[in-house]
């Protein structure tokens, strides 16, 4: 039998109305959610007439399994992915006559990727336009694949979603791509996963009386991860729904973090409300994956944000005690330093399948995984290339082959195809076309391959463009003829042909530049600890290649350390989790580029929050070292990570700790007189919701700053307005003061912000706002600085603003 907190029995005794369910992480949504279904079954709602729909099939499969462990035997209702739900209906309305009809076999990235490069080349409207795309595929046919599926997650044109993206000028292209692409997809009678719902909701929407027979069929529709959900999506539950039956969703806002694809916070925040009007608000605020330590930095990180609820995250009391441990380490050591924690959690007797290292970018992953491949620890990668296989290493691999005297052994096309990589990486701003002659005449030769480029350079070559090649000519004979470190020939070539920055030419982003540049990195200094000779060097790579294939491929090839990216740990957990690269660069990451859009600062935190909460025992941050001046954003701890106040969280877990159980449910009325008290001394100011939480654990909070501290605050001098931080009893709390030493005139009043709309500051002090928005029970706390600029005020500013 499952324990229930009261939240949840709340949720699961839900039986009437719509209900919107804000679940903070590891709250056991699964768990509510299937004892939820239970009690309607019980109630006598047919399973037929219940819908729950999941965000992927790995999440379906999963619920599916545990609500079959919980009803054995019983009819269960259908359970879905919105996509799987939507090719359903994409079938029937081809049995209709709606749609015409499709092949099953999908239309994957590969096939619409040649599709979209020989489009783009045929809607380039100069030359140089459709040059730069014929010699950087990549840079032009991903952002431009990204692009038409963005279109797919909403209603909106083409034209719309462009200006919507900001994206440049030079992008405008993508537009007509969006009508060629479909109009060449439908002809072949194609259809991309996206089209699954895509089509079917295009058609809906544009036939509302069709829509209508869609409509009202269940008593009650289950939305799980309903923050992720994209505004096709919500049409197509506006549409089930159909003005009938209930409709439940669950989901957090503070782990948005899919906006590439369409989704946004507000449509559970404010948005599932004003769709669907009167809704029941339920929360699940504890979470029964991690400790004190972990909820109190979760809490200190996310309530920076204003699209959220008000929630706070608490502790059940029977979480582990969850450890925070903060590594300063420099970029260059960063590698080695997880590496060394990994051992060192090996050695404690953890299985490596229980430890995750989550990245920001995959750039931080290149040299953790290349540590691991030299020393022998077995990893896995969640839907990522290995580095040993990746796509900018390729010229590296052809330098080596040619040091090892293999290039002769390869077939005339083969050959072909070697030349022209080395022709074109990096590209040497000299015509596609042009190049691909001289690959072609290359193709002939297997040795001497520097001389023989010499020989047939064209004539009518400008002075630069001739440098370019001679210099490639002078590095591939070095490679051939000249006994070297095989670090040394790669950092030679790297250096020479300027190969990063021509990797930043062929990028489409500033976040892909990093990507390839680091891997490149990397890898030269992985071969330089290596020290092996060039020629010798191809054959232990291929074995380290060949191990790492046998490892991936064996049976049982989930054992490994994970490395993984924040989007694909989501709604995972491991005993152990490692964030390395919590600097100014990647905390939050600014994408820049030519065919990129900035990710906002509320996003980029959630994201953080989201990989910090997928450990269950301990967390492992990895900052930068403290320097009184940093000279790059990557010698700078992350602004985030100040706003984690870690110090506070450790000191107030402990004192947690080391208090007696507090029991399974801590009543909200309980005297104080029935609570332990928390007596604390802190090295700072707290903020006003620690005294809430410690309460809402079953304490009675008894914080005070430290002597040490409490001399160094700044005394309130009489005669002028001061907000300060003031400790009395015990307890801080902060006031807005006049010069008598009373509350601030003009509180409460009323304000107007540009989200959440018209509610009132009911208090204020030096780094928070409270406000109670209308028709929402409760107030929320927001940053001081950040929500200012948001707030109108009706009857003027009281004093002090």
């Amino acid at each position: 039998m499952a324990y229930l907190t009261a939240e949840q029995q709340a949720v699961v005794n839900h039986n009437h109305g719509h209900a919107r369910v804000v679940a903070v992480a590891g709250a056991g949504k699964t768990t509510t959610l299937t004892h939820f279904i239970r009690a309607r079954l019980a109630d006598g709602v047919p399973p037929r007439r219940m819908l729950v729909l999941m965000y992927n099939k790995a999440a379906r499969e999963d619920f599916q399994a545990r609500l079959e462990r919980l009803l054995p035997g019983q009819p269960l209702p259908e359970i879905r992915t919105f996509h799987s739900l939507g090719l359903r209906i994409y079938q029937r309305l081809v049995l209709m006559g709606e749609l015409p009809s499709y092949q099953s076999k999908l239309l994957g990235d590969g096939e619409c990727e040649g599709m979209i490069w020989r489009m783009l080349q045929e809607l380039a409207e100069d030359d140089e336009t459709r040059q730069d795309i014929l010699a950087q595929r990549k840079k032009w046919v991903e952002p431009a694949l990204g692009f038409i599926d963005r279109v797919k997650s909403g209603l909106d044109s083409p034209a719309e979603v462009f200006e919507l993206l900001g994206l440049p000028e030079s992008c405008r292209l993508f537009v007509p791509l969006f009508s060629l692409f479909e109009e060449s997809r439908k002809q072949q009678q194609r259809i991309t996963f996206a089209d699954m719902l895509y089509d079917p909701v295009k058609c809906l929407f544009e036939r509302p009386q069709l829509a209508a027979t869609f409509g009202g069929h269940m008593a009650w529709t289950l939305v799980d991860e309903y923050q992720d959900i994209n505004d096709i999506q919500q049409f197509l539950l506006q549409t089930l729904h159909g003005g009938r039956g209930s409709l439940m969703v669950i989901g957090d806002p503070d782990q948005t973090i899919y906006e590439f694809r369409g989704s946004r916070p507000e449509l559970i925040v404010t948005g599932f409300e004003q769709q669907f009007g009167s809704v029941s608000h339920y929360p699940l605020p504890h979470t029964f994956r991690y400790g004190h330590r972990l909820s109190l930095l979760a809490n200190h990180l996310i309530r920076h944000n204003l699209e959220r609820d008000p929630i706070l995250c608490l502790s059940h009391s029977r979480t582990p005690k969850t450890v925070v441990e903060v590594h300063t380490v420099s970029a260059e050591d960063e590698a080695l330093r997880v590496l060394a924690q990994v051992k060192e959690q090996l050695q404690k007797g953890r299985k490596p399948e229980e430890i995750a290292v989550i990245h920001r970018l995959w750039a931080l992953c290149a040299p953790i995984e290349l540590a691991f491949l030299q020393d022998g620890i077995p990893y896995q990668l969640h839907h990522s290339q290995s580095v040993l296989e990746r796509w900018e290493l390729q010229i590296f691999w052809l330098l080596l082959e040619i040091a090892a005297g293999e290039f002769g052994q390869r077939d005339y096309e083969q050959r072909y195809q070697g030349w022209l990589m080395l022709l074109t990486t990096p590209f040497p701003k000299i015509r596609r076309l042009e190049l691909e002659k001289l690959a072609r005449q290359m193709a002939g030769t297997s040795s001497d391959l520097g001389a023989a480029l010499q020989q047939v350079l064209p004539k009518d070559m400008n002075r630069w463009q001739r440098k370019q090649l001679e210099n490639r000519a002078e590095l591939l004979h070095a490679a051939e003829h000249q006994p070297q470190p095989a670090w040394r020939l790669l950092k030679s070539y790297m250096d020479q042909t300027d190969l990063l920055e021509g990797i930043a030419d062929s990028a489409f982003s500033a976040q892909q530049i990093e990507d390839r540049q680091q891997t490149l990195r990397a890898f030269v200094r992985f071969m330089q600890q290596t020290n092996l000779m060039a020629a010798d060097a191809l054959a232990w790579l291929r074995e380290l290649k060949e191990q790492r294939k046998v490892q991936r491929d064996q049976p049982g090839a989930g054992a490994g350390v994970h490395l993984t990216s924040i989007h694909k740990s989501k709604g995972l957990e491991w005993p152990v989790v490692l964030i390395p690269g919590l600097n100014d660069h990647y905390f939050p990451y600014e994408a820049e580029g030519e065919f990129t859009t900035a990710a906002s600062e509320e996003s980029e935190r959630r994201l953080l929050y989201v990989a910090m909460t997928r450990a269950i025992d301990e967390l492992h941050l990895l900052v930068p070292m403290p320097v009184k001046k940093a000279d790059t954003p990557r010698d700078a701890a992350s602004r985030f990570y100040r706003e984690l106040e870690v110090d506070t969280c450790k000191r107030v877990g402990n004192a947690l700790e080391a208090l007696p159980t507090l029991g399974e449910d801590i009543p909200e009325d309980i005297p104080d007189g029935s609570r332990p008290e928390l007596k604390l001394e802190l090295l700072k100011p707290w903020q006003p919701w620690i005294d809430e939480y410690l309460r809402a654990v079953g304490c009675k909070p008894q914080l005070q700053l430290s002597a040490s501290s409490r001399a160094t605050q700044r005394p309130v001098s009489a005669g002028r307005k001061k907000s300060g931080l003031f400790v009395g009893d015990g307890v801080a709390r902060t006031t807005n003061l006049q010069e008598d030493g009373s509350e601030a005139a003009g509180l409460p009043c009323r304000i107007i912000h540009d989200v959440m709309g018209a509610g009132q500051l009911i208090k204020a002090d030096p780094g928070y706002l409270t406000i109670r928005f209308k028709g929402q029970a409760g107030t929320r706390d927001f940053v001081r600085g950040a929500v200012l600029p948001r707030l109108e005020w009706p009857d003027g500013k009281p004093p002090g603003f």
